[in-house]
């Protein structure tokens, strides 16, 4: 009998190496939400500092000038964190479907890998049956062989 030969195999790895991209695209996507996350922890931090040392300095006497200046870098980070948030919430929903495309890739492959292993299994019993007719094909011939004598 031949070996045994997977016909789907290359749909397969095809599939698997989609897979991977996939994940590849799904990874850099946490990452940059990871990024913005973390920069969005900077600025909440960096806009408690300014707005601390403007009440600082407005106890000891702080001209208008100042004053205008820390409210614009505030705003400055209000701009800049609703960036954020608005590129925070695409990405989600970017997440969110490439999550879906993964799984979807993942029962693809696994419908693949289950295929192929019925297929195995069915390759392997006829296997077993051609050896056990050689088997008792040898058998036979042996006892025929020796009974012939007699």
């Amino acid at each position: 009998m031949k070996k045994f030969e997977f016909s789907l195999g290359r749909i397969r790895d095809y599939k698997n190496i989609l897979l991977d991209r996939e994940k590849n695209v799904l990874v850099g996507l946490m990452m940059e939400k990871n990024n913005i996350t973390d920069r969005m922890e900077q600025l909440d931090k960096e806009f408690e500092r300014i707005n601390n040392e403007m009440h600082e300095e407005m106890r000891s006497g702080l001209n208008v000038t100042r004053i205008r200046l820390y409210e614009a870098q505030k705003n400055g980070m209000r701009e800049e964190q609703r960036l954020l948030g608005d590129r925070l919430d695409f990405l989600q929903v970017s997440i969110d479907k490439q999550q879906e495309r993964v799984s979807s890739l993942k029962m693809d492959v696994s419908g693949y890998d289950n295929l192929e292993a019925k297929k195995r299994e069915e390759w392997n019993r006829q296997l077993s049956k051609e050896q056990d007719l050689v088997i008792s094909e040898f058998v036979s011939q042996k006892y025929t062989r020796e009974h012939k004598n007699y």
